[in-house]
């Protein structure tokens, strides 16, 4: 039934009746159907949990992975609950590493070889700021290894819950799941297609890509002892100590790109803060709130 529903959905949204003859366009009811089902999906989380996944896939299926992720990214960095929005793009993070249906979005964010594969990063980014962790693993994702580790080293200036680093544990199961497999300990439970293999392999050469090297040190630090711990720890002590460390006129990999004059990871590192600063001071806001109607009782 839901398919069902999803196809009528795709259709409302390329009719050509409003969208002329370019199947490129969408139509008006796309959108408006995004915002609908977010707020369904704020106000019935168990439908989020139990089917939010699956609908979010058929939909990248149906009409385009490209325009749904930019579309629900336009409408969730406008959305006001900041609990909510995170929830989101963690939700929508762990799709976008683990389901087939987004293979193809997952290689046009590794190689950013067009501008259109940039201006997609840039909507994500900006919307994924909701999550930090999240953010972090979309800069994993693309390549873009001295971002990363700059975020990463900003984590001391923020709050360290233990639901971030539940966060932290998944992205270091993600790291080092192999393709296609899931174990049934791990609560990563779907199906790996980003072939994290490639991160792993550019180890071998730490002076190329010392960030990346930099990024996965600094996660480490990030976590208590635990099996998160154990295991990256591990794939570090695979690297030479003597050739992570040594100095070396060889840049990181992701500075060889050619990043279009657009790109402004400055300005993207200060909205990541002021996202990050808003989501403290509504954590802030209702802890206090909780406090004061726990007092009156």
């Amino acid at each position: 039934v839901v398919t069902l529903d999803l196809t009528v959905v795709k259709m409302l949204a390329t009719s050509q009746a409003y969208t002329g003859n370019s199947s490129n366009k969408l139509t008006p009811y796309f959108r408006q159907f995004l915002v609908k089902l977010l707020q369904f999906f704020h106000s019935n989380r168990r439908l989020l949990e139990a089917r939010g996944s699956f609908i979010i896939r058929q939909l990248c299926v149906l009409i385009d992975a490209h325009h749904v992720y930019i579309t629900i990214a336009e409408i969730l960095l406008e959305e006001s609950n900041f609990e909510f929005a995170s929830l989101m793009v963690q939700s929508l993070n762990m799709i976008l590493f683990t389901a087939k249906e987004l293979l193809e979005l997952r290689i046009e964010l590794q190689n950013l070889a067009t501008t259109e594969s940039w201006e997609l990063f840039l909507s994500l980014y900006h919307c994924w700021c909701h999550n930090s962790v999240a953010t972090v693993a979309l800069c994993l994702l693309s390549q873009n290894y001295g971002h990363a580790a700059q975020l990463i080293e900003y984590f001391g200036n923020i709050e360290i819950t233990s639901g971030f680093l539940q966060e932290v544990d998944k992205l270091i199961q993600l790291l080092e799941s192999p393709i296609f497999t899931c174990t049934s300990h791990s609560s990563v439970c779907a199906r790996v297609t980003y072939n994290f293999v490639v991160l792993r392999l550019q180890l071998l050469d730490p002076h190329g890509h010392s960030d990346l090297v930099r990024s996965l040190y600094g996660l480490l630090m990030l976590l208590p002892q635990s099996t998160a711990f154990t295991t990256l720890q591990h794939r570090l002590s695979c690297i030479p100590t003597l050739l992570a460390t040594q100095p070396t006129a060889k840049r990181s990999c992701d500075a060889k790109r050619l990043v279009p004059s657009s790109v402004k990871f400055d300005s993207l590192f200060e909205h990541f803060k002021v996202m990050q600063s808003k989501h403290y001071e509504a954590n802030k806001a209702k802890t206090t709130e909780i406090l004061i109607t726990v007092q009156h009782f």
